[in-house]
């Protein structure tokens, strides 16, 4: 499971970056979708915001729940497809 994930992800990666990401909708839809495949949960991105310290790495807020107003915060590595509770 972990490699089909892993698989999945870097095809991901190589075929949809920010750089060419349709738009801000795509580009929101792409980062929900690496938080899931790291089991975070993210039904809607709210806001994406680099991070000074760390190049590619952006600080992410997501709603939690689909429906819902939870909101969660999230920090992504867009290089390596990962992403973390900070």
């Amino acid at each position: 499971m972990k490699y089909m994930r892993m698989t999945i992800l870097a095809i991901l990666l190589a075929v949809v970056t920010p750089a060419n990401a349709a738009s801000k909708e795509d580009l929101k839809e792409m980062t929900a979708l690496i938080l899931n495949m790291n089991g975070l949960l993210c039904a809607e991105v709210v806001d994406i915001r680099p991070l000074k310290v760390r190049k590619g790495t952006y600080e992410v807020e997501c709603i939690e729940y689909r429906g819902g107003k939870g909101r969660k915060t999230y920090i992504m590595d867009a290089a390596k497809g990962t992403a973390w509770v900070p």
